[in-house]
């Protein structure tokens, strides 16, 4: 995994709300936008913001029908980023090590 979709990935998970949202996507399987707005004090448009990043991140998929719009977790997509974000800092780790540790 490239360098920008970590970013992204951590920048979306760095919000307390966003990663309640993907929280709650996650246990419900799917959901729509409209039920979870009810579950959080935030106006509509918020949610939506939020969701947007969640998607762009690649860390929910949406599908629409009719005017609604659902949501589901991505399977896998927290698992690669972890895996990737490990390999990232264990380059890190050895690249700053003097030869021989």
């Amino acid at each position: 995994m490239e360098e920008r979709p970590i970013l992204k990935i951590a920048k979306a998970l760095s919000d307390p709300t966003r990663l309640r949202m993907l929280r709650e996507i996650t246990a419900s399987g799917e959901i729509s936008c409209g039920e979870l707005a009810a579950r959080f004090p935030i106006s509509q448009p918020t949610v939506s913001h939020h969701l947007k990043v969640l998607e762009e991140a690649g860390l929910v998929s949406a599908r629409r029908e009719g005017q609604f719009h659902y949501f589901k977790a991505v399977a896998g997509a927290l698992v690669e980023f972890s895996k990737n974000l490990d390999a990232t800092v264990g380059r890190s780790r050895s690249a700053s090590r003097p030869p021989g540790l």
